[in-house]
């Protein structure tokens, strides 16, 4: 596993250990299809709360939707190649205002991290066992 992976998954349990249980349980939204999508027709669609102004691939598949205590998190899938998406997150997230804190590459896929005012959003990409790039958004505030 690479370090960027570790990264993302160090930070995502520091946010809320698997074994808590929230405090508030309205402040944890998880969606998520009960089947492959291959075999399901539930169809994600992102939250009206979620910022413009984060770039997502247009062409996609949202996997999971999650809102934990005021942490968003998107997954997706897109055909697109690791190195297209990553390019794009690149030049539209700058284009937008945001200042990149963290940029990493492996073998294994890649982070990247931005900042705006007091946000901040972590992007993490790894190819697509079915072709494409699967990508998790995570946006929070930026302490």
């Amino acid at each position: 596993m690479s370090c960027a992976v570790l990264l993302l998954l160090t930070a995502c349990q520091q946010a809320r250990p698997p074994e808590a249980e929230p405090a508030d349980a309205a402040a944890m939204h998880v969606t998520s299809p009960a089947a492959p999508a291959s075999a399901t027709s539930v169809e994600l669609t992102l939250p009206a709360t979620f910022p413009q102004d984060i770039y997502l691939p247009a062409q996609r598949r949202i996997v999971s939707v999650a809102n934990i205590a005021g942490m968003q998190m998107v997954t997706l899938v897109t055909a697109q190649a690791l190195p297209a998406v990553y390019a794009d997150i690149e030049q539209r997230m700058q284009g937008q205002g945001w200042t990149r804190e963290l940029a990493m590459q492996s073998d294994d896929g890649s982070t990247l991290a931005y900042r705006k005012a007091d946000r901040q959003v972590f992007y993490q990409l790894v190819g697509d066992p079915g072709g494409g790039t699967r990508l998790v958004v995570r946006l929070g505030s930026g302490d």
